[in-house]
């Protein structure tokens, strides 16, 4: 869930109206309760509303757009939208190159790109709320990669002092780069680009041998 922090810069309307805050946290909870039952194509601001039971006049007065919601909702953690599945052998090496093999399935299928370059704009057009929340929240502080990375800190294969959010957006920030660009990559740059990390992750044997 949200930390306090998080949930504090967004309770400040840009149009200079105060927020109800169980308004606002009503359709942040129907938008995550949405997107956990259709797309993000499917999702619509009226549908977002009549769940929310408030109107269409009172997202637009606190959000630009469905996309600037999502975009709030993704970023203060109340929903996480994961595209496939993150295994769990015990193997990180393997896992993640598991899972990478097929993002490059999934991700780059139409409605997902079109959701990514969605919530772009969302970030670019200026809401002060939206801008305080990039500056404090990462969508790689949780999901699925992060937890995955997390249980190998955990169980002591990684090297002390790694930073879960940076290695997360080591390996997903080039997907989505890929994603707006169109361009999808091919399979030996994303096993690459899973290499590159994981080996910059995990402890030396020596180190995890003692």
């Amino acid at each position: 869930m949200a930390c306090e922090a998080q949930r504090s810069g967004t309770v400040e309307t840009r149009r200079g109206r105060p927020r109800s805050e169980a308004s606002h946290q009503a359709v942040l909870d129907a938008t995550s309760r949405l997107l956990s039952e259709s797309s993000y194509e499917e999702l619509t601001v009226e549908a977002i509303a009549s769940e929310a039971g408030v109107s269409k006049q009172t997202i637009y007065r606190w959000w630009k757009s469905k996309a600037t919601v999502v975009l709030e909702v993704m970023l203060t953690g109340e929903a996480e939208i994961e595209i496939v599945p993150m295994p769990s052998t015990g193997d990180l090496r393997a896992d993640c190159l598991t899972w990478i093999r097929s993002m490059l399935v999934e991700a780059f299928q139409e409605t997902h790109v079109g959701m990514a370059r969605s919530l772009v704009v969302a970030g670019l057009q200026g809401d002060p709320g939206t801008e305080r929340l990039l500056e404090q929240a990462s969508m790689w502080d949780h999901g699925p990669l992060a937890e995955r990375l997390r249980e190998s800190e955990r169980a002591g294969e990684l090297r002390e002092g790694v930073d879960i959010t940076a290695a997360a957006s080591a390996m997903g920030d080039p997907l989505i780069f890929r994603m707006l660009t169109g361009a999808a990559p091919t399979t030996s740059w994303a096993e690459s680009l899973v290499d590159v990390v994981v080996t910059g992750l995990l402890r030396p044997e020596e180190d995890a041998a003692r």
